[in-house]
């Protein structure tokens, strides 16, 4: 989230505020800005100062200043960097030549080396203590923000001045009279690869690894993200603020020796490493979604440049038969550029390097940012913005005063204020270590505000640092998630339960559930009055049924299919009308926007919408008449959507329909069942369904048969198989990772079983149909709404990421992937699945394969150009989300569009353009939060299934290999897991280092027979190894245990090389 920013050029005196970077001069003296004991910041105000330039030369004076003392501080950081990085190259040559295991020496010879050594020591011991003595007086100095106002300013400059990316482009060395280009957009932090931040919290002051971060444009004007090489051109930005970004000089972009040294620092293993599926800003993808997109990602490297028209493909035509034709964007150069050093893509596009000269503050309320038309407006900031951290206590080891660690990994340490004390519970005598440590280790509770991270200060201070709960149990670990994302919503408030109320008293009654003796139980129930269905299309008499999860209780989307005489069938897509319920503005709406979307967790699910709408009145339940909002279209057998005899004979208007509806589902069926269906497990003729297939509850109604619905079911799976196959031959993208579902106790939260979630061909048929019709809504969004039609866009994957990928199966499995776009992806992939004869390591390609994607994302279409409303991964011009209102509020927005363009009264909708494109950015911040809480929730239960179900042996593959980690896949898991050297300290000797062809090696041997906290057989006992070159794909025996220590997580320790 961004962070308020200055409009006063922050210096001054400090006084201790942590332990500073070693070498960095102190330029404070004049400074304003003070840093008390308690981590806060006070201002003092300079009577000659004046912070608001009266003219232009004052404002041109004003950031001329800030642009030499800035490039100042990254000029010094980058060339400290590069001699940073050639000692570390040196190094790590002269460890590569060391043998990795341990040489005896004699006696006497030994003998004269401890004494050597001890008074070695001593004086090392000596100079160390003074080398942290002085580190602590450093001071680091950020350069100070420009003000919004003024970045707004120089931005809409520039973006009327230039009209495409190019031009954009060329303008970004200009001269002094204009300034430098400026862009803006969300930074995206890496992970940092050390285990400073999370692992070793007795060692405050360990050396803070700086990751790179990333700038995406947020209108497309630079194709590739923009590259913030290091804290100080970050510029106390954190991850997830919105900021701005001045490109640096031609002289400092890509093109320099310096920036191509430290591309080429970045090994591939090491920034693979940092991007591992693990981390908190990873990739997202539609694992858990089937209707979604089977990858779902954005990225850079790929030309801006037009290379022809949808309808100049003739099989896109015919699978999409789009009614715009709109431009194709460019494929990448699949260049394949040696020692991952692509700075130039082929059509001559660079990847820049920047500093972030303002943060942007957050909005205070769900889609509400700061004015680009009304800069002086600041009524956004009435509320200081906070940012809440979730963490652990680390005490600095010259005091008293603690950092907070914060869980993400991609966020720095905070410092806590003065006073801040650890809590400590006592422990029975008789606990273990681990024991011990679950109960002494909290997580607590910190606010970030914005802006008041000074300019002088190595860390961000946090306030109302608090306990939160303890960890390594379901209650607590869930409350931490909640809290930690952003997605603790709570109860819902007094004034929505009222407008539910409202919204649904006329069509509520009570209904029989059972009988329990004498006693008759009540249920609300709900049906639609003759006023409600006054207008609509009724399906009431439709063979309409339902296909969900087992548990599902809010029924979305419900289906019927139609063969017609002309040899083809007529598909209909029901959904929930939600916004029948829902009206603009209201405080159910209000609180719908600001929740955004449902959170679903392992054992609890936090609902969008309150109980009366989502599992009640809008719930497509079966044998209840229901509203919706319907799309309803007719395509071939084969699953294509045009008409067959040629060009000449295009789609009828009326081949598809859009509108409000009135409909009865007659059953309500799951996967499971639809599959047995489909494999013809049941329905084949007989008189009564048997129920182990089709159970009694789930059979049809409304005098509708098991046969007839059976029917239903297998001609969409035909029609939609026949679809899909066309898709994935044409341009679709599937990465399908492993999902693991949990079986739960009596308690609701003890994991009893652990496997993974199957994907059937009824999940498919499901997804096949929601597609298109968000496809078709997406369309008649954009020739009718304009401007304010509400997009899912993707854009192509990070290259650097890809091609590290392709650099690992190329060196591994002398196997060429083509990144060239999603069709040729696709075809490598299906290509390595028919080759190799490991399937195990297609899955680590795979697995591999998803880090460099990115979220897709809400838009608004006026807000980009067409050409990036392209969806990568499906290989489509456009794509929307229609079809999940009752647990997505993006699908809210586009069903209130969809009837304006029906009514004709776009132009009266109660939002503008820029309205919708701000509530789609804040729905895409919930969407992340809630997918990282689920992910958090997922591998909580899997670390307390594993504390209750260790694994002590099991096949793990690496994935990629850092200085002092590797990522390890385990395929029984289905997770990728970062393993560090020094958790096995006491049972490996390990030697890691870097070879002359910029390859990472890790080599362990065994110091003795035993695996600590491991039980091991006899024949376990005798190792028949001696060393282990780890490197990609080497496979290994791991063991998989929880780690005890807060946050809760799963550990994974090498035992050997894997020989079973």
């Amino acid at each position: 989230m961004p962070q308020q920013q200055t409009n006063q050029s922050s210096s001054g005196s400090s006084r201790k505020a942590g332990v500073q970077k070693k070498g960095r001069k102190n330029n404070n003296s004049s400074s304003s800005a003070k840093i008390d004991d308690d981590g806060e910041t006070h201002r003092q105000q300079k009577p000659k100062k004046n912070n608001k330039p009266s003219d232009k030369n004052d404002k041109a004076a004003d950031k001329n200043k800030i642009d030499t003392q800035a490039k100042k501080q990254s000029n010094n950081n980058r060339s400290n960097n590069k001699q940073s990085a050639s000692t570390k190259r040196q190094t790590a040559k002269a460890n590569g030549t060391k043998n990795s295991t341990n040489k005896k020496e004699d006696a006497s010879k030994s003998s004269s080396s401890n004494t050597s050594n001890k008074a070695s020591g001593d004086t090392t011991a000596a100079a160390v203590k003074k080398k942290k003595r002085t580190s602590r007086t450093k001071k680091i100095n950020y350069p100070p923000h420009a003000t919004h106002s003024s970045c707004l300013q120089r931005y809409n400059s520039s973006m009327s001045m230039s009209s495409t990316s190019s031009s954009i482009i060329s303008s970004a060395s200009t001269s002094s009279t204009t300034g430098r280009q400026i862009i803006r957009g969300k930074l995206r932090a890496l992970p940092l690869s050390s285990n400073n931040n999370r692992g070793n919290n007795n060692n405050a002051n360990a050396n803070n690894k700086t990751a790179n971060a990333f700038v995406t444009c947020d209108r497309g004007s630079l194709v590739r993200d923009v590259v913030i090489q290091n804290d100080v051109d970050r510029n106390r930005a954190l991850d997830g603020d919105f900021v701005f970004v001045e490109l640096l000089d031609g002289d400092d972009v890509n093109d320099d020796e310096d920036q191509k040294q430290r591309s080429k620092d970045v090994t591939m293993g090491e920034y693979m490493d940092q991007l591992n599926l693990n981390d908190d800003e990873i990739s997202e993808s539609c694992r858990a979604e089937m209707e979604s997109e089977s990858v779902l990602q954005e990225g850079e490297e790929y030309n801006d440049d037009c290379v022809g028209r949808w309808h100049d493909d003739e099989v896109q035509m015919s699978l999409w038969d789009p009614v715009l034709n709109l431009r194709k964007k460019a494929n990448k150069q699949n260049n394949n550029v040696e020692d991952g050093n692509n700075l130039d893509d082929g059509n001559g596009e660079r990847q820049y390097s920047g500093r972030v000269i303002c943060v942007v503050p957050p909005s205070g309320a769900g889609g509400q940012q700061a004015s680009e038309f009304k800069p002086e407006d600041e009524s956004y900031k009435e509320q200081i913005p906070k940012r809440t951290i979730v963490g652990t206590l680390s005490k600095l080891p010259d005091g008293n005063r603690y950092l907070l660690v914060p869980n993400n990994k991609c966020l720095p340490r905070f410092m806590c204020p003065a006073g801040t004390k650890e809590v400590q519970e006592e422990g029975n005598d008789d606990t273990n270590a681990d024991e011990a440590g679950e109960k002494n280790r909290m997580l607590y509770q910190a606010e970030y505000v914005f802006g008041s991270w000074s300019a002088v200060s190595k860390w961000p201070p946090c306030t109302n640092v608090r306990k939160l709960c303890g960890s390594c149990n379901v209650e607590d670990e869930t409350k931490a998630l909640l809290v930690e994302n952003g997605v603790d919503h709570g109860d819902f408030p007094a004034a929505v339960l009222r407008d539910v109320d409202k919204a649904v008293e006329s069509g509520r009654f009570l209904e029989n559930n059972n009988t329990s003796g004498s006693e008759v139980e009540k249920d609300m129930g709900w049906k639609p009055t003759e006023e409600m269905c006054r207008g609509r299309r009724d399906y009431r008499n439709h063979r309409i049924f339902t296909i969900d999860p087992t548990t599902a209780k809010d029924l979305d989307d419900a289906l019927h299919i139609t063969a017609l005489p002309d040899g083809r069938v007529e598909i209909g897509v029901h959904i929930a009308d939600v916004s029948h319920f829902v009206q603009p503005g209201s405080a159910v709406d209000q609180e719908a926007l600001r929740r955004s979307t449902t959170v679903y967790l392992v054992n609890d699910v936090i609902p969008m919408l309150p109980r009366p709408l989502c599992e009640i009145a809008c719930s497509l339940n079966e044998n209840v008449e229901r509203l919706a909002f319907s799309v309803v279209w007719r395509m071939n057998l084969d699953g294509t959507l045009s008409k067959k005899g040629g060009k000449g004979k295009r789609k009828s208007d009326d081949d598809i329909w859009y509108g409000r509806t009135v409909i009865k589902s007659c059953a309500r069926l799951d996967y499971a069942t639809a599959q047995n269906i489909i494999d013809r497990k049941v329905a084949t003729g007989e008189d009564l369904a048997d129920e182990t297939f089709w159970p009694k509850s789930r059979q049809p109604t409304g005098g509708h048969t098991i046969d007839q619905v059976a029917a239903d079911v297998r001609l969409m799976h035909k029609v939609a198989m026949a679809r899909r196959r066309l898709r994935f031959a044409n341009g679709a993208l599937a990465l399908n990772g492993i999902k693991l579902s949990f079986q739960l106790g009596e308690d609701g939260e003890t994991p009893k079983l652990c496997a993974p979630y199957p994907i059937r061909d009824s999940n498919r048929l499901i997804e096949e149909y929601m597609l298109l019709a968000n496809y078709f809504v997406a369309q008649r969004l954009i020739t009718h709404a304009h401007g304010r039609a509400l997009l899912r866009n993707h854009s192509p994957p990070i290259e650097l990421g890809m091609q590290s990928v392709v650099d690992i199966s190329r060196e591994a499995l002398n196997f060429e992937i083509d990144t060239t776009n999603s069709s040729t992806l696709q075809a490598s992939l299906s290509r390595l699945s028919r080759e190799c004869d490991d399937e195990l390591v297609v899955q680590c390609i795979t697995e591999s394969l998803m880090t460099p994607m990115k979220p897709a994302e809400y838009i608004a279409a006026g807000e980009l150009a067409e050409e990036d409303w392209h969806h990568f991964a499906l290989n489509i011009p456009y794509y929307t989300h229609f079809t999940s209102p009752i647990r997505r509020y993006p699908d809210v927005i586009v069903h209130r569009l969809l009837q304006a363009t029906i009514n004709d009264d776009v132009g009266e909708f109660p939002q503008t353009q820029g309205e919708i494109h701000s509530a789609a950015g804040h729905c895409n911040e919930k969407r992340m939060a809630a997918k990282k809480a689920q992910e958090r929730s997922d591998r909580v239960f899997l670390s307390l299934y594993l504390k209750k179900n260790p694994i002590a042996s099991t096949l793990g593959v690496c994935l990629s290999v850092g200085e002092k980690t590797f990522t390890v896949f385990v395929p029984k898991l289905g997770a990728s897991i970062k393993v560090f050297l020094q958790e096995h300290d006491d049972c490996f000797n390990y030697n890691s280092f870097t070879d002359d062809g910029g390859k990472r090696h890790i080599v362990i041997s065994p110091k003795t027979d035993a695996v600590p906290g491991m039980q091991q057989s006899e024949s376990d006992t005798d190792h028949s190894w001696k060393s282990l070159d780890i490197g990609v794909f080497t496979k290994l025996e791991v063991a998989c245990t929880c780690k005890a220590r807060p946050p809760i997580d799963v550990r994974v320790k090498v035992v050997g090389p894997w020989e079973k």
